[in-house]
């Protein structure tokens, strides 16, 4: 309305979402889920889809530090750089898959995911398993111990 002062322009952040796949397959339902999240995110809203998951070094806690590897170092600033994260978790053998396991290993005694909002997403159409043991795994990384 002309003359009211108190509507003020609102002004709204871009939300930063990272995506992970669990997966490394090429024809991955769980990675195809992360991709399709990314094209069809809202405007104030970008989702970048992590693809490291396959180059990471098997943790290792000597190699914290200083003698964190890039790719984990690329991981880890990932992580911290976004609002929030979203874990799809394809099921292996009953649980988590390797990479999958070995990329939380490598957050789980930093600050970058504690407390960071997460959600755990999966397109297994067969997965007993996996829902609870990632969300297992997932909860000591991103809740604050």
């Amino acid at each position: 309305m002309p003359g009211d002062e108190s509507l003020e322009p609102v002004s709204i952040s871009l939300l930063n979402i990272l995506a992970i796949s669990g997966s490394l397959r090429a024809a991955s339902t769980n990675s195809a889920l992360v991709a399709a999240l990314a094209q069809n995110a809202l405007p104030d809203c970008h989702v970048a889809v992590y693809d490291g998951l396959g180059r990471l070094p098997i943790f290792n806690p000597d190699d914290e530090g200083e003698r964190t590897p890039p790719q984990a170092a690329a991981l880890i600033d990932a992580v911290t750089a976004a609002d929030g994260v979203i874990v799809s978790c394809p099921e292996y053998a009953h649980g988590v898959p390797g990479g999958l396991k070995n990329a939380l290993d490598w957050l789980v005694s930093r600050d970058a995911a504690v407390g960071k909002p997460a959600m755990l997403v999966h397109a297994s159409p067969r997965s007993l398993f996996a829902r609870r043991t990632c969300r297992d795994h997932a909860d000591n990384v991103f809740r604050a111990l």
